[in-house]
């Protein structure tokens, strides 16, 4: 594989261990979405083959969190739990008759937009065994979600003029603020960027003190939005 690549399923397999370790499910799927509104590269973690198969030959028809149902959207986390309100019921209640077979209990969808369509997205299932998550668990999807959706958008970058490349031109930054400003955005702590860069870690509190008083702001997760907003 080329290191886009490598590098593409090193972040999905993170991705897929921090959602794992935090909202308490054991199956996963990531997918991307082409511009017919179709399911591509899936990538699954402990995700039997038969629920796959499944899926792809004709459940996915039947899915009220499939995309074609979801793209008006507003929220970046959608649950089955409101699935009434995107298909008919008939549909959902196939649906909820496929997961059961496959003991999944619940399921949510974090769905990623890039130019207002959606380009990618991953399905985050709980099954037997698991604990059934609760709104706390929901409410901590929805703020991991500006985290991954950033940094999904650097390793799938839609050009090469990507997110990061966008925001360093409008902020000005120097190639190594830039480096420091990325590895700050995938969640790397002070003594990780100097080691990565090889460089002391009072240097990196000034190049970081640089980059805050560029971004107008004045701590990390207020750069991660800022840097979202000039992306």
């Amino acid at each position: 594989m080329a290191f886009s690549e490598v590098r593409k399923r090193e972040f999905i397999d993170e991705t897929f261990r921090l959602l794992s370790g935090t909202l308490k499910a054991s199956r996963l799927v990531f997918y991307s979405v082409d511009e017919h509104k179709n399911l591509h590269n899936f990538v699954c973690s402990r995700v039997p083959s038969d629920f796959m198969k499944t899926y792809i030959r004709e459940m996915y028809a039947h899915d009220p969190l499939h995309v074609r149902q979801i793209e008006n959207e507003q929220h970046a986390v959608v649950k089955m739990s409101d699935a009434g309100r995107y298909a008919p019921e008939s549909e959902v209640i196939i649906y909820r008759q496929f997961l059961d077979a496959f003991q999944v209990n619940n399921t949510i969808e974090l769905i990623f937009q890039r130019d207002s369509q959606i380009y990618a997205g991953i399905t985050v299932m709980w099954a037997a065994g698991d604990t059934r998550p609760t709104d706390d668990q929901f409410q901590l999807a929805d703020a991991l979600h500006p985290f991954i959706s950033f940094n999904l958008q650097e390793v799938f970058p839609r050009s090469r003029d990507n997110t990061t490349r966008k925001a360093n031109a409008l902020l000005h930054l120097t190639q190594r603020e830039a480096e420091v400003a990325r590895l700050l955005c995938c969640g790397r702590t002070n003594a990780d960027i100097a080691q990565c860069l090889g460089i002391g870690l009072s240097t990196v509190k000034t190049h970081l003190i640089h980059i805050f008083d560029k971004a107008g702001v004045d701590n990390r997760a207020s750069l991660v939005s800022r840097m979202m907003q000039l992306s």
